[in-house]
């Protein structure tokens, strides 16, 4: 199949040859150029991204250790005060029986919470007791903590080594239209650091590190999460909709913890989308910060600074198209001139020429061209010229030879004598030989019937009888339509003299016959001579009608002499053929225009 492509392309005209050599020289490089941006362009790109997730990964954790580190210290400060220390332990039944101390005390810890007013993150301040306060009332600062001792968060938080613990909006109802964070601390025992006498929760707003999350995105479709300990999502980025926590716990998994804890960036397929995925654990909590980027958005910023060099590319491309057929056109102008003038000398026309208009190649081949037409033409027509002056010489000097008046007188005088002593076979000869001569003479016409070319032929066999008594057979078949034609004299009776000399008389019996037959097609007439003679070899016809045949060789020349005649004077196309077997005779095809009657 690519072979035969090939050998289509090779058979296109050298216009679309050059035509696709400018478009490929134009657009090839410049589609190798666009590919090496593009790639170079989407490896730089993607250097910058993972620079920037890995600045935006460190930064946001910073934030966010920031605001969990500050949560903690207040927390801290509120669960290890002493006020919270000792009322967290003061028996209820203290309080179920004065009134006034309760409400005084209540009021110390409202004090104590004032520590927290100092950090704009913290919405509000809970304390959980096992006695104390919470034996006589409870509100939404003070709950009893024995209620909870079962519940969820409680268990996590003792689970928890430094007994802090943050929960996201699904373990505690949300208070108020904005969803918190909670961060949970126990108050110890002062007596027992690993009892607890109670709990302080701290409510911070979501939005506030929402906000945070928002800042890590940093292309259209990255997402940040904060997942706990307990992989629950603590919060995420706006725009993250209903995150699938089954997905990224995954995607936690794939982490190890050397990796969460220094900050780590990997490329994972989830659910089938390719995602640069940045993971590091949050210091002083139990959190992981989750940065998920689509390498399409990656991508994409490759691809609008792509989309401007395609545009360039597709601007000069479709000027190119035209550019390059024009240009090809052009150069190729000149070439189909010279192919039009090549097409008339094969035709045999050699009269026009072409202007070379440049000094280029081109130019230079239709000067070239211009100087051989007219050389050919020139010696064409100086050896149809001299040929045509050989034969007409050659046949003017035989016939010059020849007196016609001395050579009848000469022949009426052997005559004379021949009935004076009562000789009539010489007479007979006599007039054969006489009839002969008139016939090839023809008063000087040099075209004559093939009717009066038949009758020299038969004048010529009868003197050929009278030599050789009578071995000789004629037979000729030849329609009337074809008689009264036009050809060239002495045509067919060196033909048969050949076919005597050389065919019949070189047989043992030297006896033979000479058969004469026509064919006519209304554009072409054949006339063909066979002898039954012995025949000859191909190497012999070859010598014959080639330039080896000499004057030397009578055979060969005369029937040179002939074929060289018929077409000096009808044509290439026109002349002998010959077919030959040894032993089996040989038959010479004559061809010769069908031109209009002689007058005979």
């Amino acid at each position: 199949m690519i072979f035969l492509r090939l050998a289509r392309l090779q058979d296109l005209s050298i216009k679309y040859k050059l035509f696709l050599s400018y478009l490929a020289l134009i657009l090839i490089p410049l589609c190798m150029f666009l590919y090496i941006n593009a790639s170079v362009s989407q490896r730089e790109n993607e250097k910058d991204v993972l620079y920037s997730a890995r600045q935006v990964l460190s930064q946001t954790r910073a934030f966010l250790e920031f605001k969990t580190e500050s949560a903690v210290n207040s927390l801290n400060m509120i669960a290890l005060n002493d006020t919270v220390q000792e009322l967290s332990q003061t028996n209820r039944d203290l309080y179920r029986n004065n009134i006034g101390r309760w409400l005084l005390d209540a009021g110390t810890l409202d004090k104590v919470f004032l520590v927290s007013k100092s950090n704009p993150d913290i919405r509000h301040v809970r304390i959980y007791m096992k006695d104390g306060l919470v034996a006589l009332a409870q509100n939404d600062t003070f709950k009893d903590l024995n209620r909870y001792l079962h519940s969820v968060w409680y268990e996590s938080l003792m689970a928890e080594k430094n007994k802090i613990k943050w929960f996201g909006n699904g373990v505690f109802p949300q208070e108020g239209d904005e969803p918190s964070i909670h961060v949970i601390r126990s108050i110890p025992s002062s007596t027992n650091l690993l009892d607890s006498n109670g709990a302080v929760q701290l409510l911070l707003p979501s939005s506030t590190f929402q906000s945070i999350l928002d800042q890590s995105v940093f292309t259209p479709s990255s997402k940040a999460l904060i997942l706990n300990g307990s992989h629950e999502i603590i919060s995420t980025s706006s725009q993250f909709g209903r995150p699938d926590l089954q997905a990224y716990n995954g995607i936690l998994s794939a982490f190890a913890s050397e990796e969460l804890r220094t900050g780590h960036l990997k490329t994972l397929e989830v659910n089938g989308e390719k995602l640069l995925v940045g993971a590091q654990h949050v210091r002083n909590t139990d959190w992981t910060l989750l940065l998920t980027t689509p390498y399409a958005d990656i991508h994409s910023q490759s691809n609008k600074s792509r989309k401007p060099m395609i545009l360039v590319f597709l601007l000069i491309a479709l000027f190119t198209l035209p550019f390059s057929f024009f240009a090809a056109s052009t150069a190729i102008k000149r070439i189909r001139a010279l192919m039009v003038l090549t097409r008339k000398a094969v035709r045999g026309d050699y009269q026009t020429s072409l202007v070379p208009g440049s000094a280029d190649e081109i130019g230079e081949l239709i000067r070239s061209f211009n100087h051989m037409l007219t050389t050919i033409s020139g010696n064409i027509e100086e050896k149809y010229l001299l040929g045509k002056e050989i034969k007409n010489l050659e046949l003017r000097a035989l016939q010059a030879q020849i007196d016609p008046h001395f050579l009848y007188n000469t022949l009426d005088l052997i005559n004379w004598m021949s009935v004076k002593n009562q000789a009539p076979e010489i007479g007979v000869v006599v007039v054969a030989l006489s009839k002969f001569y008139k016939l090839s003479l023809s008063d000087g016409q040099d075209i004559i019937s093939i009717r009066n070319e038949l009758e020299h032929v038969k004048t010529y066999i009868d003197i050929q009888n009278m030599r050789f008594g009578g071995s000789i057979q004629l037979e000729i078949e030849v329609p009337e339509t074809v008689l009264s034609r036009s050809i060239i004299k002495i045509v067919l009776q060196p033909i048969v003299e050949n076919a005597i000399i050389h065919g019949i008389l070189e047989k043992p019996e030297e006896r033979g016959t000479i058969s004469i037959r026509s064919d006519f097609d209304g554009r072409s007439i054949i006339l063909y001579v066979r002898d039954d003679g012995v025949g000859m070899p191909a190497d012999r016809i070859s010598k014959i009608m080639s330039k080896a045949s000499e004057p030397k060789d009578r055979a060969g020349y005369g029937l040179k002499n002939i074929h060289e005649r018929i077409q000096l004077v009808y044509g290439e196309e026109f002349g002998l053929a010959f077919d030959s077997e040894p032993g089996k005779g040989t038959t010479v095809s004559v061809r010769i225009p069908a031109l209009p009657d002689a007058m005979s």
